[in-house]
């Protein structure tokens, strides 16, 4: 039986972006490609520079650009009160993973069709009021697991659909973090303690585990476990020769380690490439503000010194 699909509409869908950094502006790009039909009519962003370049990239009316979530919500709540209509069709809700919750409360109370970031919330009991919000508002509602779409995804689970290589026992999936990229964010960034944030696996690896769960649809899991530790990046892995420094940028064996914030951020702004570096920094990252960023900040702290507590390895079963 043939199915009716719904066609794109002709004027462009608009959004109101709530978080302008990395994934913020990971999705607005499409805006300015052209290969998707909607447009940025609005932003949250507390940042001076990020926002102005959103609001100059986009050419977003100033009245529609806000340094928090809550003056854009205020704006909505005015222009629902005086002439009925939101701000913009949908929201993308890109911030920091502990405020997911009440950003979707509050945007899908007002009607808003949301895309969330994963992961929808750091507890349970946050992503059942989460469900139940959104049930309720009878809104479309999306988690950014984008990985189950990419090409490396898509191919295994071809594979596993068609059956060509017989039935399926067990499945060993490994998340290789990266040495930059476990340092960045969970030794001296923004995920480094669990309580700002949650723990490593559901941080790093939700968007594994909803590959996994959509490789065994139909089927859902009966039972998890886990285990691991924080092995690694603690003082007592500390090289000796590294005496009492503890920033990279007076380390004597900077030259000789893996995770120097020198090398990572610093060196290749000296190159012309601005990334990583634009990562840690408000603007358009120089010699200058990226050297008072290592110099002041968690991303210049030596990954031996720094106060993380999440773990470094774990596993996660899966039945």
């Amino acid at each position: 039986m043939s199915q009716s699909v719904t066609p794109y509409p002709s004027d462009p869908i608009t959004l109101a972006i709530i978080g302008c950094g990395q994934r913020g502006k990971a999705y607005a790009e499409y805006a300015l490609q052209g290969s998707v039909n909607f447009k940025v009519v609005a932003i949250a962003e507390p940042r001076p520079k990020t926002r102005k370049y959103f609001t100059d990239a986009h050419l977003i009316d100033q009245t529609l650009v806000f340094n928090t979530w809550q003056e854009l919500h205020e704006a909505s709540t005015q222009t629902l009160k005086t002439i009925g209509t939101r701000l913009a069709d949908a929201i993308i809700i890109a911030v920091h993973d502990n405020m997911h919750l009440e950003v979707v409360l509050a945007f899908a109370e007002q009607g808003y069709h949301i895309l969330c970031e994963k992961p929808m919330s750091t507890n349970v009991a946050d992503c059942i009021r989460v469900e139940a919000a959104v049930k309720k508002a009878g809104i479309i509602f999306g988690i950014g697991h984008v990985l189950r779409y990419s090409p490396y995804t898509k191919a295994i689970t071809e594979i596993i659909r068609s059956g060509s290589l017989g039935q399926f026992i067990n499945i060993v999936h490994v998340e290789p973090a990266g040495y930059y990229h476990f340092a960045h964010s969970f030794v001296r960034g923004q995920r480094a303690r669990e309580k700002e944030s949650c723990f490593s696996l559901m941080i790093q690896s939700s968007h594994d585990i909803d590959i996994l769960c959509h490789w065994l649809s139909p089927w859902t899991p009966t039972r998890v476990s886990s285990f691991g530790s924080l092995q690694h990046f603690r003082k007592a892995s500390k090289p000796a020769a590294v005496g009492s420094a503890t920033r990279c940028l007076e380390c004597p064996m900077e030259h000789e380690c893996a995770y120097s914030a020198k090398r990572i951020y610093l060196e290749s702004v000296q190159q012309g490439i601005t990334w990583p570096a634009s990562t840690i920094i408000d603007g358009i990252p120089d010699i200058e503000n990226v050297t008072a960023a290592l110099r002041n900040g968690p991303y210049g702290q030596c990954v031996y010194e720094s106060d993380n507590d999440v773990c470094d390895n774990q596993v996660g079963i899966v039945l």
